[in-house]
């Protein structure tokens, strides 16, 4: 079997972070694992000690406290300034489930640090190439990442959602099956894949608005 970009390898990633808003929110916890011939070979993780209140509704999904972020997390730069590095060291395509969060907001949270952000193009979505290819999934929110990688005969334990650690192992997983999956992926360069993904994305985008607009004129 002929190696791949895949198979030389890649680093999941994701983040759990103070709100939705990529510009204003913090990471609170990340996570990055790094796949070598399809298996993990080194992961991180990082809990920050954050200089913003963590809102209630974000504590109930990811578990940090604005009182153990405070008590346990690392100093924000310094965590930031390691999460970049440990992202860009090995020279690999970063794989996130949902990339046009994760990585935007963590560039944000990089130039409020005073770091650069990171280098354009490194970014594949696993949750994009799962709508691009696999179009018509009943049920709703069956596109989440839980749902998402039971259809790919992915388990983790219930307890173990929404951390950034088995949230970015998923991720990892989930794209694996769909390079299993969709050999169109390895056709092309992981940064030829990136463009892709981004077009792909927009197209999507494009074809969910006009699907509103077709319900609301029924």
């Amino acid at each position: 079997m002929a190696t791949t970009w895949v198979d030389q390898g890649f680093i999941a990633y994701d983040t759990e972070t103070t709100g939705i808003d990529v510009g204003e929110s913090r990471i609170v916890t990340a996570a990055a694992i790094h796949y070598v011939n399809r298996l993990p070979v080194a992961s991180r993780s990082w809990l920050i000690a954050v200089d913003v209140e963590i809102p209630e509704a974000a504590s109930a999904i990811h578990g940090v406290t604005t009182q153990m972020s405070q008590d346990q997390g690392l100093e924000q730069v310094a965590a930031l300034a390691d999460i970049r590095a440990f992202l860009l060291g090995a020279g690999a395509p970063i794989v996130c489930f949902k990339s046009d969060f994760d990585i935007p907001v963590t560039d944000s949270n990089l130039l409020r640090a005073g770091l650069a952000p990171l280098p354009p193009g490194l970014a594949v979505c696993a949750y994009v190439i799962d709508r691009q290819f696999n179009k018509y999934v009943k049920g709703k929110a069956q596109r989440r990442l839980q749902p998402t990688a039971a259809r790919y005969g992915i388990t983790l334990d219930d307890a173990d959602w929404h951390g950034a650690q088995a949230d970015a192992s998923a991720a990892g997983q989930i794209f694996l099956a769909e390079v299993d999956a969709y050999p169109a992926l390895t056709a092309v360069s992981a940064a030829q894949l990136s463009e892709q993904v981004d077009r792909w994305r927009e197209e999507q985008e494009i074809d969910f608005q006009k699907w509103l607009a077709r319900q609301e004129s029924n």
